[in-house]
């Protein structure tokens, strides 16, 4: 009866050391998605706002944020870039030394180099702003697991994606501008209008969200856009800096 007692007892002992050790495991875990097994990076050629090559390798020996974004996007792009900002902010003498930030965009159709500097210095952004040709871009898109989907969806036929449209109930016939509003009737009166020749009459949809790759260039940690948490990327970051 003491035999089986004492078999029990290590038994006891023995689970747990190792339930100690899970929990040492659990603590070390990043706030962020962990990316089990991690992915390498392939290294990569784009354009940035400036109109000069950028390739990704060149970053390696530091801890790299990486974000997908576009410019039309009215709602979480401009959140995401904001907190990317604010991390940038915080992280202090770290931020261009021992850490990097990027943007890729998804709509390289739209988001030329200048289309892209101007997104960045409206809102006073300082690290690479990406873009290039759909099939340079398009790998890049598929290592990094980005969900896209283009579609056409114009229900008042101004010729404008329902998705950019601030003005639904244009009148008909009636020229609009970028956003779908009515130049003869729609215009706030003090509001800039400026026209293209084609207004555009595409939506982006992507699924993705901004993956920290570490030193080695692997990536390591995802945040989805809507559960974006500056201060626990900052730590995540921090994670990889003391590996």
């Amino acid at each position: 009866m003491k035999k089986k007692l004492r078999q029990i007892l290590t038994i006891f002992v023995t689970f747990g050391f190792l339930f100690s050790g899970c929990m040492g495991q659990e603590d070390s875990k990043f706030y962020g998605e962990k990316i089990s097994p991690s992915v390498p990076v392939e290294d990569f050629t784009l354009i940035d706002e400036n109109g000069e090559a950028f390739q990704f390798s060149e970053l390696e020996g530091q801890v790299i944020v990486v974000a997908f974004l576009f410019t039309r996007c009215p709602d979480i792009c401009p959140i995401v870039s904001a907190n990317l900002d604010y991390v940038s902010n915080e992280l202090g003498d770290l931020y261009g030394t021992k850490v990097a930030i990027i943007s890729i965009t998804v709509d390289p159709w739209t988001d030329n180099s200048s289309v892209l500097n101007q997104y960045a210095d409206e809102r006073d952004l300082d690290w690479p702003h990406l873009t290039g040709d759909l099939e340079q871009i398009e790998p890049v898109w598929q290592n990094f697991d980005v969900g896209l989907t283009t579609y056409d969806s114009d229900q008042d036929g101004d010729g404008v994606a329902d998705g950019f449209d601030q003005c639904a109930d244009t009148p008909e016939g009636e020229s609009v501008d970028d956003d779908g509003c009515g130049l003869d009737t729609q215009q706030e009166e003090q509001g800039d209008v400026t026209v293209k020749h084609h207004p555009l009459s595409y939506w982006v949809d992507h699924t993705t969200g901004t993956i920290i790759v570490d030193k080695s260039l692997n990536q390591r940690v995802w945040w989805a856009d809507t559960d974006w948490n500056a201060e626990m990327v900052m730590e995540d970051i921090r994670v990889l800096l003391e590996e």
